[in-house]
């Protein structure tokens, strides 16, 4: 329908150039944005009116008065794309306070929220009895601009799931022009690939097994964050999480470069250190890669004397038109009292594709969610193996090793529907065991 509209009003044309320009921060510097409020964009669109209606033919009647709900169909459609972005954007923590001026068009907040439903089927000795639905997350929040400097932005976001209310992002973001950005407050710890992706844009369901098992919680944390052309980095001094008081104090580092880059195609090589002293009780579990189960069919159980935990990972990955592929290895390590340790270990593998032509999206160091046309939706597939060793000297919490398919189909850019079928397999001192996993999930953003 936009074509025909394009095609009747060349007027609309040129000035959908301008839109487009608007809707990439990287065309425009940031003084040369025009976008004060939703009148001025429509003005900036539609361009004002040359005649009154007592001046103006029947015709000329007629032809405005298209016009005008052309315009404002477009408008619509905007304001509804910009929503989205800004949207995506705060999800993934890749917002700017130059990019949420462009996406909100004049405003200075925006609400966001996101649902997600599971349902799952469970075949094996152990979790066969755990089938059912579970409410994955339901999160709520509002990310803005600050009114007293032009390069601060906020983001508050509760997590609604258990009914507690406990925040899950709650940060302020100051933006140094051509010099990264710096935050402070509950945030995300600068780890994996994996674990740096919100679960928007995830190929399956659940993280895979190593990611789960030694990924850190949010925590209070000032952190700096700076992506070049080619390089990028971001790295986290982090003390307690405020939700349930875990943790003392540590860093993170994550780096990672581009050494392939260009149209259609990337090339993506990282690493990533966390570091943590222990104030409390040390463990490594994991769920089978599926949420609606309480089950853990790896865990070395509860461990005082840990001192310090250290988790290093290393990321492997690229995009080809509508392929991607993830490959990431994971060493954590424990030390104990009087001179002992412990390591621990594991990998995942992931390959992604497009059925419907749609290529990846790669944004800050991560693989994202596709960007969907108005009008066109998408199916991906994806493959999976994923393990993780939980089991060393004194230790024995088990090893797992999970194979896996996912089908995603995508209505329209903030609603995914998502099909998994899982096959696991462990070793530990529970008892091995083998099984299938059916699961499902609705996930809607807003």
């Amino acid at each position: 329908m936009i074509q025909t509209i394009l095609i009747k009003h060349d007027r609309v044309l040129s000035h959908l150039c301008l839109l487009l320009a608007l809707g990439v921060p990287e065309l425009l510097p940031a003084q040369n944005i025009t976008t004060e409020s939703n009148d001025l964009v429509r003005t900036e669109l539609c361009g004002p009116k040359t005649a009154t209606v007592d001046e103006a033919s029947p015709s000329d009647e007629i032809e405005a008065s298209e016009s005008e709900k052309a315009c404002e169909q477009l408008q619509q459609e905007l304001v509804e794309q910009s929503r989205a972005d800004a949207s995506m954007q705060v999800a993934e923590d890749n917002q700017s306070a130059y990019t949420l001026k462009t996406l909100l068009l004049g405003r200075n907040h925006f609400f966001f929220g996101r649902a997600e439903g599971d349902y799952a089927l469970y075949r094996g000795d152990i979790p066969s009895s755990e089938s059912g639905g579970d409410l994955r997350r339901l999160r709520v929040g509002v990310a803005g601009l600050a009114t007293f400097l032009d390069q601060v932005s906020y983001k508050l976001e509760l997590d609604l799931t258990d009914g507690t209310n406990n925040f899950s992002d709650l940060y302020v973001q100051w933006d140094l022009p051509k010099r990264g950005a710096l935050r402070v407050g509950n945030q995300r710890v600068s780890q994996s690939l994996s674990a740096m992706t919100s679960s928007l844009s995830h190929l399956f369901m659940e993280e895979p097994l190593p990611v789960s098992a030694f990924s850190l919680s949010r925590r209070l944390a000032v952190s700096y964050d700076h992506d070049w052309r080619r390089f990028g980095l971001h790295g986290i001094f982090f003390t307690r999480d405020p939700n349930n008081d875990a943790g003392k104090y540590g860093w993170a580092l994550r780096m990672f470069t581009k050494p392939i880059r260009g149209p259609r195609q990337i090339g993506h090589v990282g690493f990533s250190m966390v570091s943590e002293k222990m104030d409390r009780e040390a463990r490594y579990r994991v769920r089978p890669e599926s949420h609606v189960t309480n089950i853990r069919l790896v865990d070395t159980g509860l461990f005082e004397d840990v001192q310090y935990q250290h988790v290093l990972g290393l990321e492997m990955a690229g995009g080809l038109g509508s392929n991607s592929v993830k490959l990431e290895l994971f060493r954590a390590r424990w030390e104990r009292d009087q001179g002992r340790h412990n390591t621990f270990n594991g990998a995942y593998l992931e390959a992604g594709h497009f059925l419907t032509g749609q290529d990846f999206n790669y944004k800050k160091g991560k693989f994202v969610r596709p960007q969907l046309e108005p009008g066109t939706r998408a199916w991906e597939i994806g493959l999976r193996a994923s393990w993780v060793d939980l089991n060393d000297r004194d230790v024995r919490g088990g090893e797992q090793l999970n194979v896996g398919a996912a089908l995603n189909y995508y209505p329209r850019p903030n609603l995914r529907f998502m099909l998994n079928l899982l096959r696991f397999r462990t070793d530990s001192v529970a008892g091995d065991d083998r099984g299938w996993i059916l699961q499902t999930r609705v996930q809607f953003s807003r």
